[in-house]
């Protein structure tokens, strides 16, 4: 993948067609990020990592943000082993973090709200027959199609995946991930920027998701937190 860089490289600013361009409304955040990057070089990029993976929903993706901090390493800003680590240590850290939360809560969220989003016992048990069958290749090979992983962090920790299992996954495929957007960002220069104006997609699946809970939210309320009358009727006497 990486000897793929230089053709990217070379065509990024040709191909990225109007509609793909962000809103102009998002803008200023998507600037926002890429300037505390700039700001907080190894930290910034760290930080911003660490969030994505936690499943807090940024405006630009984290693979732009690496993309630049590979660029930044290029005028000295961020030495490559220091950002090579941040990213590294940002992605295993706030993937672990969502493992432990989604291992606490996120079985019961599903057993009660499952079913009005279409996530049911046996989609979990499919899902589960998956994970067991291609064991630690489904989540070294799953964090790199685009927008799956954080729902793999998530989706171990619903299936109670164990830590010394998921953290050598992390910590694998996102050496590998590190590497390659990294050096995309090297060979892309500056113009790893116009990355940033694209529309960031992977918001989609949030803007979605907030739609359902909302639905879920409604439903919720119309047939499970309604309070309820348990005073017993009074028995007529005799």
């Amino acid at each position: 993948m990486l000897a793929l860089a230089p053709l990217l490289a070379d065509k990024v600013p040709d191909w990225i067609p109007d509609l793909l361009r962000e809103p102009t409304w998002l803008r200023p955040l998507t600037q926002a990020v890429r300037e505390f990057v700039m700001d907080h070089q190894t930290g910034g990029l760290f930080f911003v990592i660490f969030l994505e993976e936690l499943g807090v929903p940024l405006p630009a993706p984290g693979d732009v943000a690496i993309a630049y901090g590979g660029y930044l390493t290029t005028t000295g800003a961020i030495p490559y082993p220091m950002a090579y680590l941040a990213v590294v240590g940002g992605a295993v850290l706030g993937s672990a973090c969502n493992l432990t939360i989604t291992r606490r809560y996120g079985r019961p969220f599903v057993q009660r709200f499952g079913r009005y989003i279409g996530v049911t016992d046996d989609r979990l048990l499919r899902a589960e027959g998956i994970f067991r069958r291609w064991g630690p290749w489904a989540i070294i090979l799953g964090r790199h199609i685009p927008g799956m992983r954080i729902v793999l962090s998530a989706l171990s920790g619903i299936l109670g995946i164990p830590y010394k299992v998921f953290i050598p996954c992390v910590l694998v495929s996102a050496s590998i991930w590190a590497a390659i957007f990294l050096e995309l960002g090297r060979r892309l220069g500056p113009r790893v920027r116009d990355l940033f104006q694209l529309f960031p997609a992977h918001l989609v699946p949030w803007i979605v998701l907030g739609l359902i809970l909302l639905v879920i939210g409604y439903l919720a309320y119309e047939h499970g937190f309604k309070p309820k009358d348990h005073r017993k009727p009074v028995q007529e006497r005799h």
